[in-house]
């Protein structure tokens, strides 16, 4: 009897065990929830990316500076740049012989750079200059652009006769490689040379070219700038114009106490 128990025991709980094996099994797989949607903020981070993206492919740096210039000014084949002023029009023709002081002036032309800007700097008998006059729209215009300076491109025969136009070379720039300014640039108007000039110069151990003595013996100029900065064109008309704003009356620090408006430069 006690065996039969014991065996009918046995019997009853392997049945139990069984028969809670065999329940079904809670189901145990991750439900999978929504991605969230693409906020408002992401969005506008991806543009702002893209555009920082796209902006990188075309701005120019010291490092791309060659390269970009050489490659706009292959496709941009002008050769006359008129500035309009509120004093008149200075129309000049720009060397082939600086090929990059000629493609990066007319890439700033042609993306509106000088636009409503300044001859901020003017000394009578000496020269204009336009290009950085402190306009808090300037930055903006090189953020787009790029900052980045010009290797000089040096011409003996590129003087600083009158009516030439050429760009700024910062002092440090001087014993570095002459490297230009991309923005600044002035126009020159000069002085008539006493008689004596290239003598005393001679003396005092300047050197100077036949083509030099030719030039500035018969045209107004400023010759000591000559082998420093790198002239990129020449005016072929409006000196009356460059004369007139030579003379404009100026402060202490040679800004026009009127001011001396480029509204616009145009390539032809």
């Amino acid at each position: 009897m006690t065996r039969l128990f014991y065996l009918f025991s046995v019997l009853v709980l392997f049945l139990t065990f069984f028969s809670c094996s065999s329940q079904p099994q809670e189901n145990t797989q991750t439900i999978k929830t929504p991605e969230p949607e693409t906020s408002i903020i992401d969005k506008r981070q991806d543009s702002i990316d893209f555009a920082i993206e796209e902006l990188a492919k075309t701005i120019i740096t010291n490092r791309n500076a060659v390269e970009r210039l050489t490659e706009f000014g292959d496709s941009n084949r002008e050769s006359k740049v008129v500035i309009y002023t509120n004093y008149g029009q200075l129309a000049i023709k720009l060397y082939r012989n600086t090929p990059l002081h000629r493609a990066n002036f007319l890439l700033l032309a042609k993306k509106k750079f000088y636009d409503n800007t300044l001859f901020y700097r003017v000394i009578d008998n000496f020269m204009i200059q336009g290009g950085n006059s402190d306009d808090s729209e300037i930055n903006q215009k090189l953020d787009r652009i790029g900052r980045y300076r010009i290797p000089n491109e040096i011409n003996n025969n590129n003087i600083h006769k009158r009516g030439a136009i050429a760009m700024a070379v910062s002092p440090e720039e001087q014993s570095l490689g002459k490297k230009s300014s991309s923005i600044n640039f002035y126009i020159i108007e000069g002085q008539k040379l006493p008689s004596y000039y290239f003598k005393q110069k001679e003396e005092q151990g300047k050197k100077f070219s036949a083509l030099q003595k030719k030039i500035y013996s018969k045209s107004k100029g400023a010759p000591h700038l000559d082998g420093d900065y790198t002239v990129f064109g020449e005016m072929i008309s409006g000196f009356q114009v460059l004369s007139k704003i030579s003379k404009v009356k100026v402060d202490k620090y040679n800004w026009p106490i009127n001011k001396v408006v480029i509204d616009s430069v145009r390539t032809y």
